[in-house]
């Protein structure tokens, strides 16, 4: 059985681009075609082309997208009857004036859920302007067809609007009804299960880059499950509601049951904070409130004298007193976090100290001596709280527990997250903040504005508007090149930003050579370079973002673009992550 290495995708596009460009035409002034970068062998336009969405006719289906980094392909799925005669425009009204896009059709889709390496056809400037247009496009064969929109010489940026018509009105392909399974059936269940513990006994596997929840999501499709599939289908018994319905039915219906199904199972026993000390501060459900680094002369609470001397205990050392546990600690510092879990609505406080240059300390439930977890060594122990039923990801609110709402979910983007709207009741939600600890404690609200400008006031948000989005991508940064681009796709907050910090880490021996940009969903750019750094790497930690208008989209694809200016040296970006405080608009 072979698997897509979904940590692997972003490098292969960018390493299959020259191969794109051997194959392109260069007749046209403003540059070269670039096709979806396919390797060479028996490739699928499926594995280098995600699909966005499932086009329907008619105006009011039109979708809308954008481009935003380079060697970027938008695939969607179209399904038709035999002989089908359809229309497919990227329109002027919603596209970008100069934007120059190509289009390309694939298909139909095979029993192996692929759909080819070579386009049934394509169309580069038959639209308005430079925007592309198929029309009429007859497709004899019923089944599923991918339509893949791209830029011209594969570095085009700006928004488009896809629409897709049938003029005969007799498009459609005619579905056979099925009875919806109750669950995820076990041998389909077993097959995912089993496809995720090849991934995790993969050598190269990193959980910090690719969670256990992605992993099923990337194992909850029709290839991995295919074998389980097929000798499910031969037996005596073999239940209808899988073994006779067609491929689209099977992936779009049940695959995104079982999906739905493990995640929630995984979820329900898994520690809200993560494994580890590091997961806890990045975690999809928790909400770093405000941290402070304790010394022997910072002032106590009786309380938190206790909790530090119990987290203190954790190594070896056994101590009576506050005083006497900040001597026996690394550099006499002890890091108290409070964190607010968003998926349970419950407040934590927690203490992490360093002990010969290993992590101990200890989780408490918020205003007590009650332990949540135990840190040893990094790792996370006894942990006896588990994810609650929001910040849960959905498509729609049905993938939601009763009574939550799917929020945050960007145009295009596979999902949001459950929030409890009706929960925000609290009374202090509104009210005046100064400072990141300046809304009541255990409260479950963030000072909006504090990070940004802390010497203003703020306001009291709940926490769920808060949230950490982090990837590791490891690209290298061409000298003097288009650069390298690395993208978050934001989800799960309310409308618009009040707050962002960004971390990050590129290397490079001369960093005065880049020039770093940070673009939000709205498409505006804020420029980050600053001529102070020094070799041999920029590294930013939490560092407060200023120039963001705070009334603009914060859902949507976030992308740095780290671009070499001066031949002579490379670098690579190594890490980038955005924390936000949203609010409603």
């Amino acid at each position: 059985m072979s698997h897509r290495r979904p940590w692997l995708s972003t490098r292969l596009v960018l390493a299959l681009a020259a191969a794109a460009l051997a194959a392109c035409d260069t007749s046209a002034d403003r540059g070269p075609l670039v096709d979806p970068p396919l390797p060479p062998g028996k490739a699928d336009v499926a594995d280098v082309v995600p699909v966005r969405a499932a086009l329907a006719f008619g105006e009011d289906a039109a979708v809308t997208a954008a481009f935003a980094h380079d060697l970027e392909f938008h695939g969607y799925t179209l399904s038709v009857a035999a002989g089908a005669v359809v229309g497919l425009d990227v329109a002027h009204k919603g596209s970008s004036s100069k934007l120059d896009t190509t289009l390309y059709v694939y298909g139909p889709q095979n029993d192996a859920g692929g759909f080819g390496a070579s386009a049934i056809a394509f169309d580069d400037d038959a639209g308005w302007g430079r925007l592309s247009r198929l029309r009429p496009l007859e497709l004899a064969e019923s089944g599923t067809y991918l339509i893949v929109v791209g830029t011209r010489d594969g570095r085009g940026r700006g928004h488009y609007r896809l629409v897709t018509t049938c003029p005969a009105g007799d498009c459609a392909p005619s579905v056979s009804p099925t009875v919806p399974l109750a669950g995820c059936h076990p041998q389909i269940a077993a097959a995912v299960e089993a496809c995720v513990a090849d991934w995790q006994a993969d050598p190269d596997y990193d959980p910090a880059v690719v969670s256990h929840a992605d992993l099923i999501e990337q194992c909850a499709d029709a290839e991995p499950v295919a074998p389980a599939l097929d000798a499910l289908c031969v037996q005596p018994e073999a239940p209808a509601e899988l073994c006779q319905v067609d491929y689209e039915t099977f992936a779009t219906t049940h695959l995104p049951l079982c999906r739905r199904q493990l995640t929630e199972a995984l979820l329900d026993q898994a520690c809200v904070f993560g494994d580890t000390y590091r997961d806890a501060l990045r975690s999809d459900a928790v909400v770093v409130l405000w941290s402070r680094t304790l010394t022997q002369a910072s002032p106590l609470t009786a309380l938190e004298a206790d909790q530090v001397v119990r987290a203190v205990r954790t190594t070896s050392h056994q101590v009576d007193t506050a005083p006497q546990a900040f001597t026996v600690v690394d550099q006499g510092q002890v890091v108290q976090t409070e964190l607010w879990d968003a998926s349970g609505r419950r407040a934590f406080t927690a203490y992490e100290l360093g002990a010969g240059d290993n992590s101990y300390g200890l989780f408490f439930h918020h205003g007590s001596l009650t332990p949540a977890a135990r840190i040893n060594d990094g790792d996370l122990l006894d942990c006896d709280v588990t994810w609650g039923p929001e910040r849960r990801r959905c498509a729609t609110s049905d993938d939601c527990a009763e009574g939550l709402s799917c929020v945050g979910r960007p145009e295009g983007a596979p999902w949001g997250r459950c929030i409890d709207l009706r929960a925000d009741d609290h009374p202090d939600d509104g009210a005046s903040c100064v400072g990141l600890d300046g809304c009541p404690a255990g409260a479950g609200l963030v000072c909006g504005g504090a990070v940004s400008h802390p010497e203003q006031q703020g306001l009291c948000l709940p926490a769920w508007m808060r949230a950490h989005f982090d990837t590791q991508p490891d690209l290298p940064i061409p000298d003097g090149g288009v650069g390298a681009t690395a993208q978050l796709l934001v989800h799960g907050l309310a409308s618009v930003d009040v707050d962002a910090t960004i971390d990050l880490l590129i290397e490079h021996p001369r960093p005065s050579d880049l020039t770093v940009t940070l673009t939000n969903p709205a498409g505006n750019e804020l420029v980050l370079t600053d001529p102070t750094w020094a070799a041999p790497e920029i590294h930013l930690r939490g560092l407060p973002l200023r120039g963001l208008s705070g009334d603009e989209s914060v859902n949507g694809p976030w992308t740095l673009l780290v671009r070499d200016v001066v031949k002579g040296q490379t670098g690579v970006l190594h890490h980038f992550a955005l924390t936000l405080t949203s609010r409603w608009d």
